[in-house]
This record gives C-alpha cells, sequence and structure tokens, in this order.
C-alpha cells in the first residue's frame, strides 16, 4: 500500500513541485526584465519572449498537474533551446560540474513527460494520466 502510494501519488507530485517551482521562478525573472524581452540582449525577442513566458507558464501547469505532459514537453524544450543557444557545440567540451543544473531539469522534464502528473493533480482527477487499462477498471 505504501509503495503504490509513493509511486502513483508521492513521486510525480515531488517531481511536479520541483520542476513547476523552478520553471515558474526562472520564467517570472525574466518575465521581470520589460515582459520578457530584455533579459538576454543577444537573442531574438521572439525566442526571449517564447522561452520567458512558456517556462512560467508552463511552471504553472505542472505545478497544478494540468496537461502535465504538454507542459513538461514545453519546459524541456524551452531548457534544451536556452542551454543550445548559450553553449552550442561548445556543450560537448563542458566540465560535467557546468551541466549538472541544467542535466537534472532535463531529467525531470523528461521523467513528467514519460510519468505524467500522477493521481494528486487536475489531470489525475479528470482521468487523463491514467493508463488506458486503469479508466477501463475505474468505469
Amino acid at each position: 500500500m505504501l509503495e503504490s502510494f509513493c509511486k502513483e501519488k508521492a513521486a510525480p507530485l515531488v517531481l511536479r513541485l520541483t520542476l513547476g517551482g523552478l520553471c515558474v521562478y526562472h520564467g517570472y525573472l525574466k518575465i521581470m526584465a520589460a515582459g520578457g524581452t530584455t533579459w538576454y540582449p543577444g537573442m531574438p525577442t521572439g525566442w526571449q519572449l517564447f522561452i520567458s513566458w512558456g517556462e512560467f507558464a508552463a511552471g504553472l501547469a505542472i505545478l497544478l498537474g494540468f496537461r502535465c505532459r504538454l507542459a513538461a514537453g514545453l519546459a524541456l524544450a524551452a531548457t534544451a533551446a536556452s542551454l543550445w543557444w548559450w553553449q552550442g557545440w561548445n556543450i560537448l567540451r563542458l566540465p560535467m560540474r557546468s551541466l549538472e543544473q541544467p542535466l537534472l531539469l532535463l531529467i525531470v522534464a523528461l521523467v513528467l513527460l514519460f510519468l505524467g502528473a500522477g493521481e494528486l493533480s487536475l489531470d489525475g482527477w479528470k482521468g487523463a494520466s491514467l493508463s488506458p487499462a486503469k479508466r477501463a477498471g475505474r468505469a
């Protein structure tokens, strides 16, 4: 019973709170720079808007567990795009300690993309994150 609770409810919730909180925080900081348009002067304005608002909106959705897989995919894309923009091919030559935080965010987003929001979420409440077999058992 405890194992089931941890796998189906607690683990996805902890992952969601971690990734969602970080995305909201980072997105908010970027948005405070003139609405998300001036946080990185060398980057085109459209990309800055996409990354800042996408990160913020994805973070809110992940925190609530609303369309969590889609939001995790958006967070994954925004993090990968930011990392690629700043580092490019130089990423292959960076020391691992420089990549720990971005790689951790990418892995957590990938796990949420595969796992879904779990039962303690809006998706779980609606049944959107349940497998077809579990949905059939509920009906």
